[in-house]
């Protein structure tokens, strides 16, 4: 799992030192915080470095904030539902509450069917072969793989993207039928080309996986996103886990920094903020080592 950047922006800087000691100390291999003694300072390091969540006592665009108080009526809210943080507790409390902000979403057990997405900047990462093998390892009522990547050799007969942007009635059947059987999943081809999915909202992949539970022969459904399929990164709203495929060469750092970059910029951090970044093994689909890489990512 990625190890998430903290920064900590407060006039009083023994304060913020000594959280910043606390936080890198008591979670070790999970945070790496900083300490900022005024707004300049930080608006120069995001310049060239991101962080993922930054405790202040005032709110920086672009930048996912929780708030700092000294207001003691803070002192016992949860800061992931106001969004605030009582300064004067102690650390431990601290990185505990940290740590629930980054907790992969728990699914309802009100829901028939759990939604996750592969999703990458990058290519040949191993996104197509994670999907498929956490479509096969759902035991329950069986897992769906639905393909939405840049290119692909298959394609649904029914034209699945466009009863869908009609809101047709007739897309459910649709559904149904296009599902074909693979080694341990079911898969779905919903399209050919990036410019089948271009005009594809958030609202719409709301609206799939809604008749997708309908159908009510799946317990998981796992989307396999081409990094070009969607220009409306809100789609990511509507999926329960999002997994992000890394690699550790020169090129593919610089091409990450360059996406992570663009979505800080466009405000949009906060919706991958709770992605599990995953080196995908080089081992065929469904091996061990790669449920075992899978597994280590989301704990």
């Amino acid at each position: 799992m990625r190890i998430r950047s903290i920064g900590i922006c407060d006039k009083d800087i023994d304060y913020a030192s000594n959280l910043m000691d606390g936080i890198n100390r008591i979670g070790e291999g999970e945070f790496n915080a900083s300490a900022f003694s005024d707004i300049r300072c930080l608006l120069e390091f995001v310049k060239q470095d991101e962080l993922d969540l930054l405790l202040t006592s005032e709110a920086v665009d672009g930048v996912r904030c929780i708030l700092l108080t000294d207001d003691d009526d803070m002192r016992h809210k949860e800061i992931s539902e106001t969004g605030v943080l009582y300064k004067y507790q102690s650390v431990t409390d601290v990185v505990s509450e940290l740590r629930k902000l980054f907790r992969p979403t728990e699914i309802s057990v009100r829901k028939r069917c759990r939604f996750i997405a592969v999703y990458s900047p990058l290519g040949r990462c191993g996104k197509t072969k994670l999907a498929k093998t956490i479509a096969a390892q759902d035991e329950v009522r069986g897992g769906l793989y639905v393909s939405m990547e840049n290119f692909s050799s298959e394609k649904s007969d029914a034209d699945i993207l466009y009863l869908l942007k009609q809101k047709s009635p007739d897309l459910i059947t649709a559904l149904g039928n296009a599902v074909v059987q693979e080694s341990g999943f079911s898969a779905i081809y919903a399209s050919g080309t990036y410019i089948d999915t271009h005009d594809v909202l958030g609202s719409d992949i709301e609206y799939l996986n809604r008749e997708l539970d309908r159908l009510g022969r799946f317990s998981t459904v796992c989307y396999d996103i081409g990094s070009a399929a969607f220009t409306d990164f809100s789609i990511f709203n509507n999926f329960d886990l999002i997994y992000f495929p890394i690699l550790d060469d020169e090129v593919s750092i610089k091409k990450l920094k360059g996406f992570r970059q663009l979505i800080h910029s466009a405000g949009m951090q906060e919706k991958l903020s709770r992605c599990l970044e995953i080196k995908v093994p080089e081992v065929p689909c469904g091996s061990p080592e790669l449920v075992k890489a899978i597994w280590q990512a989301g704990h």
